[in-house]
């Protein structure tokens, strides 16, 4: 499970846009994980996304997610779902998805970090971090970041208004993984827009090491 560069959809993203074609330019380019989530689609083309998307995945090695939709995660064999408090409750989703199934769980705030620990999920969405285009929430910020990296024993995975500009002050905060729609997906050169975002967070780690 690699979530370092998890790409999130977003329905407004696609309009006139192929989404196979256009997802399978990020998993190229260099994301690590995708999650596919879509409000305006039906279930049968949804499905027929995602049969088409999974083999890309596999083959250049990214976790794949679905939101919410257990059925579509059992039905087409994906390796995850991610869930919030008004989706399945976890424990439904793990007993009938199974152990090996990668379960993320939103948070949107440090107390709801800290309620997750006992929850079976692996890792944790937090956020928004900056105001966000995609989905409105609450903004948590940096300092809320770098608290629930310190408190969690599970993966966190910064979210919310992360983009090419801001993206290492949100490393800075500890954080291993973000998400981000709008950073690669609200360009029209996908593939460009991945290679940057992909290039600017190895170029912070290098940095990193070598600084010791």
């Amino acid at each position: 499970m690699d979530l370092s560069i998890y790409l999130i959809t977003d329905d407004k993203y696609f309009r006139g846009r192929d989404v196979v074609k256009t997802l399978t330019e990020a998993m190229e380019e260099g994301i690590t994980a995708l999650q596919y989530r879509f409000k305006g689609r039906g279930t049968r083309q949804m499905y027929e996304d995602v049969k088409r998307l999974l083999p890309v995945a596999k083959e250049y090695g990214i976790t794949f997610i679905i939101n919410d939709r257990l059925d579509l995660v059992l039905a087409c064999g994906a390796e995850g779902i991610h869930v919030g408090k008004e989706d399945l409750p976890v424990e439904v989703v793990r007993k009938v998805g199974g152990e090996k199934l990668i379960v993320g769980y939103s948070t949107k705030s440090l107390k709801e970090v800290e309620e997750a620990q006992g929850l079976s999920v692996d890792y944790l969405g937090f956020g928004s971090i900056f105001e966000s285009s995609t989905k409105k929430s609450n903004v948590v910020g940096l300092e809320a970041l770098r608290e629930a990296v310190r408190i969690s024993k599970k993966e966190v995975v910064a979210i919310g208004g992360i983009r090419h500009h801001n993206l290492e002050e949100v490393l800075e905060t500890g954080v291993r993984c973000v998400a981000v729609s709008s950073a690669i997906l609200g360009y029209e050169d996908v593939k460009k827009a991945t290679r940057e975002l992909v290039r600017t967070y190895r170029d912070f780690f290098k940095r990193k090491l070598w600084l010791g």
